[in-house]
Parts: C-alpha cells; structure tokens; sequence
C-alpha cells in the first residue's frame, strides 16, 4: 500500500473568520460590494503604506497572473512581440505574457541570485523583436532591483518584476524596495499575506497603476465609454475585508513564519541548513533546498515517512507542454536547478515534532548523498 503523507508541503492558514466579521458588517451596512467600494479603497491604501508607496500608486487584482498581463497591456506593448524572461519560474509567469500576446522567450538564471544575468538580458533587449522584460524574484528573496531599472532606461523597454512571493520583502523599511519598474506581488492563499485570490500591481508611476485599475474595469475612465480595451478584472469588496482584517494581525502572521524558519535552522547542521533558500530579514510561505542530489530521490525517501514535498517551479516553463514551441536559449542553470530543488513542508503552525521528522530524513539522505 501506499505511504499516507500525514505532513504536507504546505497548509495554508488565513485570517480567522471573527477578525473578518467586522469587516463583513461594513459591507452591509454601506450596500457596496464591488467597483471600488470603500473597503476596497481602504484596504489599497494600507498596503501602499506598508510598502511604502501612496495610495495611487497601487492597483488591487484578482490575483497576480492578471496582475502582469495588466501590467504589460498598461505599458502598451506591440502584440506580438518578445517578452524575456526566465524558465525558471512557476507556469503563470509565462502565462500571463502570453495572455497579454506577447511570446516567451525563456533565459537562463545564474547559480547564485536564481535569476538571469542583467548584462545579458540587455543585450538581447535591443533587438525589435523584444517588447519587454519580465525578472522573478525568486521565493521571495531580495534581489537587487536597481540593475533592473537600469536596463528598463537604457534599453527603452519595459521591464516587470513578477514579485509574486516578496510581499514582506518589499515592505517599507526592507531588504528589497519597490524600483521604478512595474511590480506585482500575489495575495494568494498560498503566499505569506494571503486574502484566498487576490494580487497588486505597484508601480512608482501613478499613470500607469492607474492605467491598470481602468484596464481593469472594462478600460471605462469616468464614463461608460471603454477607452481602452480592458476587461472585468475588479476585486470586490469581501476580498478587501479579508485583506483588511489579514493586516490587522499581520505581525502575528509575521512572528509564526520567522519561528518555523528558526526551527528548520535550529534543528539542522549548518551544511544542510546553508542549503535553505531561507532568509533572515524577510519571510515567505515556502521553504525551498538545494539538494546536492537528485530532488526527485529526496523526495521519494521523504514520502516513505509521510511527509510532502513539492516541486514549485518543476523543471522549468520550457519543458511544459503549453510553452514547449517557445524560443529557448540553452537552459544548463534552469535544468540543474529544475533536477536539484524540492519545497519542504513549510507552515504558519509548523512545530518542532514536524521539523524533527523533515530533519531526520534530510540527515539520512545527505550523508547518502555527500558520504558524510
């Protein structure tokens, strides 16, 4: 018979149903439920703050992927032409630039930031067929955006930073600020600050995160008159109470992060602890290992214990079968990375007894692995 997995990868935890309550009193109080409603703008101007931006400068989404293809259609992108970016990333990267008609030109990353290498992306950018640039911050872990907004103003083509999973990283005051470029984070169960669906696009540009919020109700503009060719792309207002009431316990939602990190490196020698893409000035809802073997093995013998793994990004975008007709560069980086790092079980209420069974197998394995 088959091992139950009674640990998994991840279980998510949201904002209790009696902190939303409140919220939820509101909406019926006012009778406004989408469009804008007062939660809504409310809520858009409480992120703006943690992220250090105003309150114009941030556009709600009904989740992330939307939130780049409105980015890239904001920026007004010949349909048709290349976007650069990397293989290494989860599916709705590539997805959303082609939902914005644009075709994925898949680069490779560097060992050491997960991303690709600015000299080289700027080089590709100057040729017509290239349209924009989309980088991903990789689980979350600061990057340096500089460079990137640099390439945006010397090569005059847009770059967007898929952010997906760097709400906390981009917090005011954090390892990693909002640069110049057009950045989306998601608010999606799965991610550290979770509303259920949800995503924002941030950009420094207040005509453009405008742009997006009219592209995102039908391309109308202070009329019923569509401008633009937009769609329905709105949050509503139970969306914004969750987000609201999320905030409101944040720094607890913070703390239980930040201590399932502390357990991992606690409980683990330094040289497999090293190999956490884990940080100490930022958190993030998933716990990834660069494992010196294969990760498919590690997690076959984690399996064997009940325990879940997971690999977020598989082996990249250009091995799936939507994408596989897309131009490639060669990817060596992509695939030893697609063939080498698993997602651990990593949660708001992890405990030391879970860790401790993660740790044993980890222990076993590597000293398999590397004979030590």
């Amino acid at each position: 018979m088959p091992t139950v997995i009674d640990l998994p990868f991840a279980r998510p935890k949201l904002v209790s149903a009696d902190r939303v309550i409140p919220y939820l009193h509101r909406i019926d109080a006012s009778r406004w439920y989408s469009n804008g409603g007062p939660l809504c703008v409310d809520f858009q101007a409480k992120l703006a703050a943690f992220w250090g931006l105003e309150p114009e400068s941030v556009a709600l989404t009904p989740n992330a992927t939307i939130g780049i293809t409105l980015a890239l259609n904001a920026h007004g992108i010949k349909p048709g032409l290349q976007c650069l970016m990397p293989s290494w990333t989860f599916v709705a990267s590539a997805a959303a630039v082609t939902a914005a008609h644009l075709l994925p030109r898949f680069v490779d990353v560097r060992p050491d930031t997960w991303c690709p290498d600015p000299a080289y992306v700027e080089q590709l950018a100057k040729s017509p067929d290239v349209g924009a640039i989309l980088i991903v911050v990789p689980f979350g872990a600061p990057i340096d955006l500089d460079v990137w907004d640099a390439v945006a103003s010397r090569t005059g083509k847009p770059v967007i930073i898929d952010a997906a999973a760097a709400f906390d990283t981009l917090r005011h005051g954090g390892p990693m600020t909002v640069p110049n470029c057009t950045t989306v984070v998601s608010l999606h169960a799965t991610k550290v600050f979770g509303v259920g669906e949800g995503g924002a696009v941030l950009s420094r540009d207040t005509e453009l995160a405008e742009r997006v919020r009219i592209l995102s109700r039908f391309g109308f503009n202070g009329s019923r008159e569509a401008q633009y060719r937009g769609g329905n792309a709105k949050i509503s207002e139970y969306t914004a109470a969750v987000g609201l009431a999320a905030l409101d316990e944040w720094s607890d939602a913070r703390a239980d992060w930040q201590a399932a990190g502390a357990l991992y490196q606690k409980a683990l020698p330094s040289a497999i602890s090293d190999a956490l893409w884990l940080g100490q000035s930022w958190v993030t809802s998933t716990l990834s290992i660069r494992w010196p073997g294969s990760a498919s093995d590690l997690a076959g013998a984690l399996a064997r214990k009940g325990v879940g793994s997971v690999a977020w990004w598989g082996e990249g975008c250009h091995v799936q079968r939507a994408y596989a007709d897309c131009q490639a560069d060669p990817l060596p980086v992509t695939r030893q990375l697609g063939q080498s790092v698993l997602g651990l079980p990593f949660m708001r209420d992890m405990t030391g007894q879970d860790v401790g069974r993660v740790n044993a197998v980890l222990i076993e394995e590597w000293e398999k692995v590397c004979g030590v």
